[in-house]
């Protein structure tokens, strides 16, 4: 496999699904009741700055989050590629120290102390009692990978299917080492 890729799904879970939805379909119920009653109190004057504001601002907001969501895995000669809309993640061979299958139970309650905790996935810096501080790009429970750097930084990823994706990062590691 050296000098290619090979890409690994980031399938969102039932609660992803759920809790995607349920934000934009309550976003949406917002905007509307928000901007009904500016366009009220603006009495038929010209469309008001704060109508287009409070319209735009929330969408504006989800949409600098989309940005950071996992959107595919892909296993390339020098590393781990974490897909999104925005800058791809970048985990490199030489700084992991272990990777592996994890479960939700290895995880445990996770406090998210700053990302997303459901909507559009689990990205971004979280705390747990079991892993302590760590990294998420995840996008179900059930396809969870370790990886744990040099340096002691934990990252969780949940590529599918996640057997196949270890054994192709660890063939990579090996070539690479």
């Amino acid at each position: 496999m050296s000098g290619s890729s090979l890409r690994f799904d980031a399938r969102w879970s039932r609660l992803v699904w759920v809790v995607t939805v349920a934000v934009i379909l309550m976003l949406a119920l917002v905007d509307a009741l928000v901007v009904s009653e500016v366009w009220k109190a603006a009495r038929g004057n010209a469309l008001p700055v704060l109508l287009v504001v409070t319209a735009l601002l929330p969408w504006a907001v989800l949409a600098v989050v989309a940005l950071f969501a996992p959107r595919s895995y892909r296993v390339e000669p020098d590393g781990i590629v974490v897909k999104r809309l925005g800058p791809a993640a970048v985990i490199r061979y030489e700084r992991i120290r272990e990777i592996r299958r994890i479960s939700p139970d290895d995880v445990g309650f996770a406090w998210r102390t700053f990302g997303s905790g459901g909507f559009l996935g689990w990205f971004g810096r979280f705390y747990s009692r079991r892993l302590g501080a760590f990294r998420a790009h995840a996008t179900n429970m059930a396809d969870l990978v370790l990886v744990t750097e040099v340096d002691g930084t934990k990252i969780v990823i949940s590529p599918h299917p996640p057997d196949e994706f270890l054994e192709a990062v660890r063939g990579d590691m090996e070539r690479s080492a």
